[in-house]
């Protein structure tokens, strides 16, 4: 009997055991928010990388010094979360792009800090460190918005592809050690300060909130690649 008491015992602590080395706490270390006063955060300067210098060129619109526990129960090296959560506009046609590095020299993007997994140009035409937020196209012609028609500038100046208040979320993860660390987000468009499309190339966000979370490496994904499944 006793034999079987120690067994269940045993068995008990080894389930409470793996159980607690697989939680994962995610903290939250840091909330604010941003362009809650009528103004927007905006830039015309054109987002710039390569393959081997990533996440270059627009400019740098926040940073945030944090200090990354250490954490008993991970796997590796902590994780960071970096979610921004905001409306998005675009003149021009222009595409909205968004990068996000940690501890880059200067607040600039480079291979061994930016948060895009992998340092390619990719399908949404950002240049490699950066991610599309928004992107319309400039349709040349009228269109009605707000309780107006036959409108062809927009209702903010820029031009018939003036797309304002968009969806505007994102979340990287980044491994990191435990120490400080300071999160650097860039805003770039495409062609720069000037286009040919009316309207201008300028492009916005307003009404932010920027989270900095914090987690345990996950024992079964830790910001890897994913098996692809084919289509079909």
């Amino acid at each position: 009997m006793t034999r079987k008491v120690l067994g269940l015992l045993a068995l008990l602590c080894a389930m409470l055991f793996t159980a607690q080395a697989y939680a994962q706490e995610i903290a939250r270390l840091s909330a604010e928010y941003l362009r809650f006063d009528g103004t927007e955060t905006s830039s015309s300067t054109a987002a710039t990388g390569t393959t081997t210098v990533p996440g270059t060129g627009g400019i740098r619109v926040y940073s945030k010094t944090v200090f990354v526990p250490y954490l008993s129960n991970s796997y590796g090296n902590p994780l960071l979360y970096i979610t921004i959560s905001a409306i998005g506009d675009n003149h021009g046609g222009e595409s909205n792009f968004l990068s996000c590095n940690v501890d880059g020299p200067g607040g600039t993007g480079s291979l061994g800090t930016v948060c895009n997994p992998t340092p390619s140009a990719a399908i949404d035409k950002a240049p490699p460190g950066w991610t599309t937020l928004t992107h319309h196209f400039a349709y040349e012609t009228t269109y009605g918005s707000n309780n107006a028609t036959r409108q062809s500038s927009g209702d903010g100046g820029g031009g018939t592809s003036d797309e304002h208040d968009n969806d505007y979320y994102y979340t990287w993860c980044k491994p990191v050690t435990p120490g400080t660390h300071t999160i650097n987000l860039r805003l770039g468009n495409h062609s720069g300060a000037s286009t040919v499309v009316p309207g201008g190339s300028t492009v916005f966000f307003e009404k932010a909130f920027i989270f900095i979370d914090v987690s345990a490496t996950p024992p079964f994904g830790a910001c890897t690649k994913a098996a692809a499944i084919p289509a079909g």
